[in-house]
């Protein structure tokens, strides 16, 4: 990538998943080396994502508005973060209560030059499905052509939502 560009990947890994582990820490050694790499000026990772998130009721509110902030960026992109980001509905067995919920993939990435959020990662614009592994493998070749398909937007943060603080295994 180029010199002018100060890109921070955030990474988000799903913390209630099994038999993932070993592959999302495969995704976070990536996003380590390409920061180590100079690819990167700096990576966040966050690790307490969750399956199910209620609109109504999340007492962290920092994944949906990230969950908002992608699905924003999708939107102007044309694009969609669906099938990996799933939002439906959930309903209780005995009772009239519905709630709007988001489903949120087991491994996500955001890249960011500064306040703009450049790309989110898995998204689909109809034709193609982007998955983190593309994205990470277009870094590696150093191939800033493939990331330029993408439309960024002004966001009003330079910190994730979420907490973050997973390290790698080595």
């Amino acid at each position: 990538m180029t010199d002018k560009t100060h890109l921070r990947a955030e990474l988000y890994l799903r913390g209630d998943t099994y038999g993932t582990f070993d592959a999302q820490q495969q995704v976070l050694n990536r996003v380590n080396r390409l920061e180590a790499n100079g690819v990167f000026t700096e990576s966040m990772v966050a690790g307490d994502w969750q399956r199910i998130r209620t609109m109504a009721e999340d007492t962290r509110s920092g994944a949906l508005a990230t969950y908002e902030e992608f699905d924003d960026w999708a939107d102007r992109n044309g694009s969609s973060l669906e099938p990996a980001f799933e939002r439906r509905t959930r309903t209780y067995v005995g009772m009239d209560r519905v709630d709007d919920v988001v489903v949120f993939p087991v491994v996500s990435l955001a890249i960011y030059d500064e306040k703009r959020l450049q790309s989110v990662f898995p998204c689909s614009d109809g034709e193609h499905v982007y998955t983190v592994g593309d994205a990470l493998d277009a870094f590696e070749r150093g191939d800033e052509a493939w990331l330029a398909q993408f439309d960024a937007v002004t966001v009003d943060r330079t910190e994730p939502w979420l907490e973050a603080g997973v390290e790698a295994l080595p």
